[in-house]
């Protein structure tokens, strides 16, 4: 949901407006007081506040956007759709009324991440941490056994070659959780904080559980492919340091170049931290967020998991 605050309460902001509703991409509320619609934005009622001041559709009018950055991904989204219909208003404007200046739009990053950034790091941290964790463990000790010979004696024992790929990612499991706990508990030292006090770390730790199952997973099947440290040290951090930054975790999504955008969107990190982000920074998270945040996590686990099981069968069981 977007809150239209207009000055303007003329026809050119009136079909602007009307540009905006086509195709229910967003719901628009239409507000007469801007400090009303801040307010709205500070309580997560809206994702984005846009001012359209009273000389709207006049050469370089200028569009203000102030957004709630505490949730890149989907204010990447809005902004994204809010920006496309403005350039398209502007090209009408030059098209009918031979006016050289679209309106001009300035964006505002007033709350989430500059409310406080150390909150804003820590969220992205704290998942990064839980990556990483399963990452040099689980797959690892794999590798290891392989290396020293000690998976040969456990291939030869009378027990479920299964059971040894889960005594493996479970053990990454682990080590990801304590990692990320630890994370957690420097950051909130540091000065961090956790809107949604104690009740979010239940939240906090579930997200991270899932983070730590899906790339713990992944790490089996790295570990199943290769057979030497340095090479699976390589590719690990080739994939996880990428999608660590496109998953918002240092800056909102929507302030990454347009080309890395879509990427962020079809990376499960971004929906782990955006998750994590909404608990630490607003206090909650809302039914829909939550319930697309965990079925992306749970998916991505699910399938890492599978292949896992896979590749551990048929490359080394």
């Amino acid at each position: 949901p977007i809150a239209v605050v207009n000055y303007n309460n003329g026809p050119a902001s009136t079909s602007f407006i009307n540009q905006l509703v086509e195709g229910r991409v967003v719901s628009v509320a239409s507000l007469t007081n801007q400090q009303q619609a801040l307010a709205e934005l500070q309580n997560g009622d809206v994702a984005v506040v846009l001012v359209l001041p009273p000389n709207f559709g006049s050469p370089g009018a200028q569009v203000y956007m102030y957004v709630d950055s505490s949730s890149p991904l989907a204010s990447a989204q809005v902004l994204s759709y809010i920006s496309s219909k403005v350039e398209s208003f502007g090209a009408t404007i030059v098209n009918y009324k031979q006016l050289s200046l679209a309106p001009r739009i300035t964006t505002n990053y007033a709350y989430g991440a500059s409310a406080s950034y150390k909150t804003f790091l820590v969220a992205g941290i704290v998942i990064m941490v839980a990556a990483f964790g399963a990452m040099w463990s689980g797959g690892m000790t794999l590798l290891l056994d392989r290396q020293l010979g000690n998976l040969k004696a456990f291939l030869a024992a009378p027990i479920n070659k299964t059971s040894i790929m889960l005594s493996k990612l479970l053990y990454g499991l682990t080590q990801s959780l304590i990692t990320g706990i630890l994370a957690l508990a420097i950051g909130i030292l540091d000065g961090a904080t956790i809107a949604s006090g104690a009740i979010g770390l239940l939240g906090i730790f579930f997200f991270m559980l899932l983070s730590g199952l899906g790339f713990g997973a992944l790490t089996i099947i790295l570990a199943a492919r290769i057979n030497k440290m340095e090479v699976y040290s390589l590719i690990g951090m080739a994939i996880t340091l990428p999608l660590w930054f496109l998953s918002g975790a240092f800056l909102p999504t929507s302030t990454l170049p347009s080309y890395m955008q879509p990427f962020s969107v079809y990376n499960p990190m971004t929906y782990a931290v955006d998750a994590v982000r909404d608990i630490m920074l607003k206090g909650y998270i809302s039914m829909q967020a939550f319930i697309m945040d965990s079925v992306i996590m749970i998916s991505f686990a699910v399938v890492t998991f599978v292949l896992g099981v896979v590749m551990f069968k048929n490359k080394i069981g």
